[in-house]
């Protein structure tokens, strides 16, 4: 679609500062989106030596985190921000900084070797800003090794070192990890934080869209890929009506070999995605019945998700969401993927 060409010209990097090169999302405190609570605790204090920024993917932990770095050593601070401008807020931006160093998974893992190496350097005294600070990215994939060789570097670090760890997983982190680290909680953006920001970017009706599809996480509201979203979501709520009409097998295995779904449906990641549209638009189905439409993800579609409303109870819907539930729990148990779509409908034989 012709917006989201318009987008692919855009940058990508939320909230930037004039005179700042593309390279890391470098947002000034004073731009950032969201979370302004934490922002304002964060700014008041000095960067603890061992912190550990945990919220949902894609609501800033990262970003912060290079904006504090960046306020570390910045040359023309004022107040409490960086003014994205000098010498070293652009050696930041541009990822070369010596004294700030961003970590972050090779593959499916953070290991071992990657962590000694900054357990070793953030020994050394800086070499020209007043701290290094080291960002661990995703802190949940260091390995269980990776992990215990930190340990002692965040319960003592160096008094001219900063770690920052982030993650949307921060149960997955060891508990021992997590007591030696300050806490700082992210929350979801609001859809409103949300629209009112792409509107910028992308027009009302487009900033619509994006932010109710993106969960509260700007991230995802700038990289959706909104026009195969659409088709995808087209696509399954054809089937989910075509079922509520005559609950037909015969019909449903006719959907599921034509092209693209029969190829899609061999693929576990793509019928992940479609296991969560199917979700989104039975949450949607849920709020119209209860009168909290306002709620709704699939607002351009709002109509024909009423009629199919009118269809169904809420019993109905609940054993949509729970039969959702298992299906995605036998995805990632490594069924093949196509059983767990069949098998959904399966189970909802007799309920439409």
């Amino acid at each position: 679609m012709a917006a989201k060409r318009r987008a692919a010209k855009r940058s990508r990097s939320a909230g930037s500062g004039a005179g700042v090169p593309p390279g890391y999302n470098l947002v000034r405190l004073k731009d950032f989106i969201g979370n302004q609570e934490l922002v304002s605790r964060v700014k008041r204090a000095s960067l603890p030596q061992s912190a550990l920024f945990a919220g949902p993917e894609g609501v800033g932990k990262k970003t912060l985190a290079l904006g504090l770095a960046a306020r570390t050593d910045c040359r023309n601070r004022s107040g409490r921000d960086f003014c994205g401008n000098c010498e070293s807020c652009l050696k930041v931006a541009g990822g070369n900084h010596p004294d700030i160093r961003l970590i972050q998974a090779t593959g499916a893992s953070i290991g071992i070797e990657t962590v000694r190496q900054l357990t070793r350097e953030a020994r050394y005294r800086p070499f020209q800003g007043a701290c290094r600070v080291f960002i661990v990215d995703q802190a949940e994939k260091m390995t269980r090794e990776a992990a215990n060789s930190i340990l002692k570097t965040l319960e003592e670090p160096a008094e001219t070192s900063r770690i920052i760890l982030t993650t949307a997983f921060p149960n997955q982190l060891l508990p021992t990890i997590r007591s030696r680290c300050q806490l700082f909680g992210f929350r979801a953006l609001t859809r409103d934080q949300l629209k009112s920001y792409l509107e910028i970017r992308y027009g009302a009706e487009e900033a619509e869209l994006r932010a109710a599809f993106a969960g509260g996480s700007i991230g995802q509201a700038l990289q959706l890929d909104l026009e195969r979203t659409l088709q995808d979501r087209d696509r399954v709520l054809a089937v989910l009506q075509q079922w509520l009409a005559n609950a037909s097998f015969a019909r449903l295995f006719e959907s599921c070999e034509e092209e693209p779904m029969r190829r899609d449906l061999k693929k576990r990641e793509r019928v992940r995605e479609y296991l969560d549209i199917l979700r989104h638009l039975g949450e949607d189905l849920y709020f119209l019945r209860t009168g909290t439409e306002s709620r709704m993800v699939n607002l351009d579609r709002r109509g024909r998700l009423l009629e199919l409303a009118e269809r169904v109870d809420l019993d109905w819907i609940q054993d949509l969401l729970y039969h959702l539930r298992e299906a995605r729990g036998d995805l990632d148990r490594n069924v093949q993927p196509l059983f767990c779509f069949e098998t959904l409908w399966l189970k909802l034989a007799g309920r439409a």
